[in-house]
C-alpha cells in the first residue's frame, strides 16, 4: 500500500487534468497529406498498444483504424482538424474514454516544445490562482459555502492557505462544496481537501492504477491537516456541472460512495483515465489515457457516465437548491438517544 496525501498533478502521473468543456487552445488548422495522415495512424496505433490503459481496446482500436484505412474513409480529408475530430469520435465510440482524443498540434510542436514549467513557475501560478480556491463564506442559516475552480498541481505550500478556509468553515451546520467549474488537476489536492470532511483515522479514498509501470498507487485522508476540520458528522452537499471533470469528478465520486455527501446539479463529464499527451506526427497530438482509478468501495469510476446527482437540477439552480436543503437538513430537531 503506498499512501499518497500530499503533492502532485491527477490525473496526470498524471494529472486527472483535462476538462470536457476546457480543452487547450485550438491550432490553426493545416493541410494534412495521405503520406501524413497514414503515418499519423500507424503511430497512433503503436501509442495505444504501447500505453492504453485497456490492452484489449487497443487491440481491437488497432484493426479498426486499419479497416477504416483499408476502405477510403480518409482519403478525402485534408484538414487535419477535420482528421482529429474524426479519429477522437471513432476512438471513443469504441472506448466510451473521453479522456482519449487526437488535435492539431500547435505549428511547431515536433521542434520547438515549450519546457515544462519549473518549480517557481509552477508555485507562482498556484498562488495567483489561489490554488484552485474561490469564494467561501457563510450563508445565511450558518450554512458554509466553498467555491473549488480547481485542483490544481498540488504545491505543498497550499497546505497552510487549504487550512484557514477550512478553518473558517469549521464551525457551519452544513457545508456547500461548489464544483461546477472544475475541471480537474491533482489526486493530492483532491485527498488533501477531503481530509477535512473525515475524521481521525486514515481513509482510503481512490487508487490509480497504471498500465505502463503495472502499478496502483492508494490515496488516503490525512488524518493530520493544518487548521480545523468540518468534521465526519456534518453534512456536506457538492454542486457538479456538465463541465465538472477529472479530478473533481474524482472528488464527488468518492463522497458520494461513502456517502459523505449529497450531490447536487447535473451528471458531471465522464473523466477517470489519467494518462498524457504525444505527438503522433508532425501535425497531431493525441492523449492516451494510461490509467484508471478504482474505487475501494464501487470497484469501479465514473468513466465515460459521469457521477449522477442525488438531486438533479440545472447548474445554475444548484446553489439555492443545495442552500434550501441544507437549511431544511440542519433545522430538523436531533434525535433524542434513549437511556
Amino acid at each position: 500500500m503506498r499512501w499518497h496525501v500530499v503533492a502532485f498533478a491527477l490525473f496526470s502521473c498524471v494529472a486527472i487534468t483535462h476538462r470536457a468543456a476546457a480543452q487547450p487552445p485550438a491550432a490553426p488548422d493545416v493541410v494534412i497529406s495521405r503520406a501524413d495522415r497514414l503515418a499519423a495512424i500507424d503511430v497512433l496505433t503503436q501509442r495505444l498498444t504501447d500505453g492504453y490503459v485497456f490492452p484489449d481496446k487497443a487491440t481491437e482500436l488497432g484493426r479498426i483504424l486499419k479497416a477504416h484505412v483499408a476502405s477510403g474513409v480518409y482519403d478525402t480529408l485534408t484538414s487535419a482538424r477535420a482528421f482529429a475530430s474524426l479519429l477522437t469520435q471513432q476512438l471513443q465510440a469504441v472506448t466510451k474514454d473521453k479522456h482519449l482524443r487526437v488535435r492539431v498540434a500547435s505549428p511547431d510542436a515536433s521542434t520547438n516544445r515549450p519546457a515544462p514549467p519549473s518549480p517557481e513557475q509552477r508555485l507562482r501560478a498556484a498562488r495567483e490562482a489561489n490554488y484552485g480556491f474561490g469564494r467561501a463564506e457563510i450563508m445565511p442559516g450558518n450554512i458554509g459555502y466553498l467555491e473549488i475552480r480547481g485542483f490544481g498541481s498540488w504545491v505543498s505550500e497550499a497546505r497552510d492557505t487549504v487550512g484557514r478556509i477550512m478553518t473558517k468553515l469549521a464551525d457551519a451546520s452544513a457545508l456547500i462544496i461548489d464544483l461546477r467549474d472544475n475541471g480537474g488537476g491533482s489526486p493530492e489536492a483532491v485527498a488533501f481537501v477531503s481530509s477535512y470532511l473525515f475524521g481521525d483515522a486514515p481513509v482510503h479514498l481512490n487508487s490509480l492504477y497504471f498500465r505502463p509501470a503495472n502499478r496502483t498507487d492508494d490515496f488516503y485522508t490525512d488524518p493530520n491537516v493544518p487548521g480545523r476540520k468540518f468534521g465526519p458528522t456534518k453534512p456536506v452537499y457538492v454542486l457538479t456541472s456538465s463541465s465538472t471533470f477529472s479530478a473533481a469528478e474524482e472528488f464527488t465520486y468518492n463522497l458520494q460512495a461513502r456517502a459523505r455527501a449529497i450531490i447536487v446539479g447535473e451528471t458531471t463529464g465522464g473523466g477517470a483515465h489519467p494518462g498524457g499527451t504525444v505527438p503522433i506526427g508532425s501535425h497531431l497530438v493525441v492523449f492516451i489515457p494510461s490509467g484508471r482509478a478504482i474505487n475501494p468501495i464501487t470497484k469501479a469510476n465514473w468513466e465515460g457516465i459521469g457521477v449522477k446527482p442525488e438531486i438533479p437540477v440545472a447548474r445554475d439552480k444548484a446553489l439555492e437548491t443545495a442552500h434550501a436543503a441544507a437549511r431544511r437538513r440542519v433545522a430538523q430537531p436531533t434525535p433524542q438517544l434513549r437511556r
